[in-house]
């Protein structure tokens, strides 16, 4: 290795560490992030018992495995709603030097593209619902829906975030025209 290439790299982390600390100068907690962060904090919890009871106690508690997949599944499709209100979800951003004039027109198409899934999802999960109405879960003494319209909820709740996308991006080109 060479001193031109160490000192290329201690340049590159010097600048990844501004580019970190930029960003979280400016990084504020929303209301809506709460909810989030408490689920988060009650998966670590139970993730937490499920760890000390089988590895330390050496006699798991059974039913930590099955609330740390369902609490998972949640973080997952209420992190979704979040990333898509401030759009921090993972894109291709080298793509979008090569769209050009039709950056706005792709970005739409992206949008209602993902408007339509949401809306499948949507009558999924009601169909998950009505499916699982009285099977209940297997070592938690709820039944299976109640996971089903929590996750439906949160996919709802995408769903109308996107379609708010929408109309602005709409509004956008039309008032771009």
């Amino acid at each position: 290795m060479n001193k031109n290439s160490e000192s290329r790299t201690g340049t590159e982390f010097d600048a990844m560490a501004d580019e970190d600390a930029a960003h979280f100068a400016n990084f504020k907690f929303a209301v809506a992030d709460y909810p989030l962060i408490a689920v988060f904090c009650l998966l670590f919890l139970v993730v937490l018992l499920q760890f000390l009871t089988r590895y330390v106690l050496n006699d798991s508690v059974a039913w930590t495995e099955e609330a740390a997949r369902y609490l998972l599944i949640i973080i997952g499709f209420a992190g979704a709603i979040r990333c898509q209100i401030k759009g921090t979800h993972i894109t291709l951003e080298f793509m979008d030097r090569y769209y050009g004039k039709q950056r706005d027109n792709v970005q739409l198409f992206a949008l209602l593209m993902l408007l339509a899934l949401m809306i499948v999802l949507s009558f999924t999960a009601q169909t998950l619902i009505e499916r699982n109405s009285f099977s209940q879960m297997v070592s938690l003494p709820f039944p299976k829906y109640y996971l089903y319209a929590i996750v439906m909820g949160l996919i709802v709740t995408n769903t109308l975030v996107i379609a708010y996308q929408v109309y602005h991006q709409l509004i956008k080109i039309f008032k771009g025209n």
